[in-house]
């Protein structure tokens, strides 16, 4: 597949086929990831992989309850932004398409706190989201759809202990990797002009 193929056809996935994956693939896709650009050379990444239905329902507890208790009948029989029908879409699918997939990847990276004062502060989070990125596009180019789950609140803590992750690193989203299910909802998506978000010299 071109390039600006794979790129093209990426896509978040929240429901997948009941088809394994070949765990090769899970590592092809997480090499590279390790070849996005890093900040300090170290690649101080490691990645958890959880496989079995008991690890992830152990792991994502939080989403669960987040998934079970969104109330869907607010956003029913109403005109909704783009936005808000993916977010009522999204929302129920926080806990399945994380249990309901063949793997899940936790990416991990080295940082003591999250600090945002300038712009520089964010490197390493920066540099964990090229990895995210290249890990999507890979698994686009053998085939794999992904979903992807930020932890919310204090649910990155508890997550963290659940999977036994030492203090001073910071998991920055749940990867849901699988075969993704053909005949799932594509809703519409916002797509702006280049032109509208190009900007010469000066905004």
């Amino acid at each position: 597949m071109e390039f600006i193929d794979v790129v093209n056809k990426r896509k978040t996935s929240r429901v997948f086929l009941d088809k394994d994956v070949d765990f090769d693939l899970i590592k092809e896709i997480i090499e590279a990831g390790i070849k996005a650009p890093t900040w300090d050379h170290n690649r101080n990444w490691q990645f958890i992989i959880l496989r079995t239905k008991e690890e992830k329902e152990h792991a994502f507890g939080y989403a669960k309850w987040i998934a079970d208790h969104f109330d869907t009948g607010k956003y029913e029989n109403k005109r909704l932004t783009l936005g808000q029908k993916m977010y009522a879409y999204a929302m129920p699918k926080q806990y399945t398409m994380l249990v309901d997939c063949p793997y899940v990847i936790v990416p991990v990276f080295k940082w003591k706190k999250l600090n945002a004062e300038y712009v520089s502060k964010l490197n390493p989070f920066s540099s964990i989201w090229c990895v995210i990125e290249n890990i999507f596009l890979a698994a686009t180019n053998v085939g794999l759809g992904c979903s992807m789950r930020i932890p919310l609140n204090k649910e990155h803590d508890i997550v963290r202990e659940k999977l036994g992750v030492p203090e001073g690193y910071i998991l920055p989203v749940f990867i849901g990797v699988g075969y993704p299910d053909p005949n799932e909802v594509v809703l519409e998506q916002y797509a702006p002009k280049v032109e509208e978000k190009i900007h010469m010299g000066k905004w």
